[in-house]
């Protein structure tokens, strides 16, 4: 058998950044064996989930590379297996490109100005991985997840365990306080999904919602079928608890962005970003309607 060429990606950015990559990601790994070197999201994701071969910290990498120059930072055998390289940051950084061309035979970034086209962010990445435009229609734009059975199984134990049996899931929050509809707005829609549903309303929140948790955790005190979380979920839980839910709705964030590619049915608030650029794959996308916050 013919072996599959070797590429190597360099990604950095947050949970949506990371998430964003995913359908250049999978149709690399359609062509060759990708290994990452990614920011922690990527690392905490993991290879299976995201479906390459590997993935390794970003930040060594570029330490050792920028401080000696031009020369292999990680042993002369590092590069060599690697036919292509992928650059996946928001800007270019001609410096780094340079340093990297004499190391591998071809270096590939986007050849767009990034995010100056009101076009959706991962189409950046599958341009410079696949070379050329993707059709719209083309089920790349689509890539989901890898999640295994033992994640679901520990997402419905912990459901189990939490009362909320395939729960209709909300999140509140956002890295950005200017990104959030009013916590109200949610606490509207928990009350109406618990009424017009009759499943449960789990509510995340992460750390940049502890600096106001007992205000959130106020909104939806006392409403029956609506439950907060308890502590924060890492990642592969909060990967695991998204894959046993029902559907999902939350800002533009991280975690929405997780939902939809986890595959559950998402809702997404939108006003202060452009969702053309940042939205999810597949969301149902609620842009800019302040009506809702009422």
């Amino acid at each position: 058998m013919e072996k599959r060429p070797a590429f190597l990606v360099l990604a950095a950015g947050s949970l949506g950044d990371c998430l964003l990559t995913l359908p250049a990601l999978r149709a690399l790994q359609g062509l060759g064996e990708v290994t990452v070197a990614g920011t922690p999201p990527f690392l905490s994701l993991g290879s299976e989930l995201l479906g390459v071969e590997k993935v390794i910290p970003l930040d060594p990498l570029l330490q050792t590379l920028l401080s000696k120059g031009a020369v292999d930072p990680c042993g002369p055998s590092f590069f060599k297996p690697f036919s292509a390289l992928y650059l996946f940051f928001k800007e270019r950084d001609l410096k780094l490109e340079g340093l990297l061309k004499p190391l591998v035979p071809e270096v590939h970034t986007p050849k767009r100005p990034f995010l100056q086209e009101g076009r959706w962010a991962a189409e950046y990445w599958l341009e410079a991985a696949l070379g050329k435009a993707v059709p719209h229609d083309s089920p790349l734009r689509h890539a989901k997840l890898n999640v295994g059975d033992g994640l679901k199984e520990r997402g419905e134990a912990m459901l189990k365990e939490l009362g909320t049996p395939s729960p209709l899931v909300i999140h509140p929050g956002s890295g950005s306080v200017e990104k959030n509809a009013p916590l109200p707005f949610f606490r509207t829609a928990a009350e109406k999904a618990v009424q017009e549903s009759g499943k449960s309303v789990l509510v995340l929140w992460g750390e940049a919602e502890r600096a106001y948790l007992d205000v959130l955790r106020g909104i939806f005190d006392g409403l029956p079928g609506v439950k907060v979380m308890p502590s924060i979920l890492p990642l592969r839980d909060l990967v695991a608890v998204l894959s046993r839910s029902s559907a999902y709705l939350g800002n533009d964030s991280g975690v929405t962005q997780l939902a939809s590619a986890v595959g559950l049915r998402t809702f997404a608030v939108f006003g202060a970003t452009d969702s053309r650029v940042w939205g999810p794959q597949e969301a149902v996308i609620l842009a800019a309607m302040k009506s809702l916050y009422k």
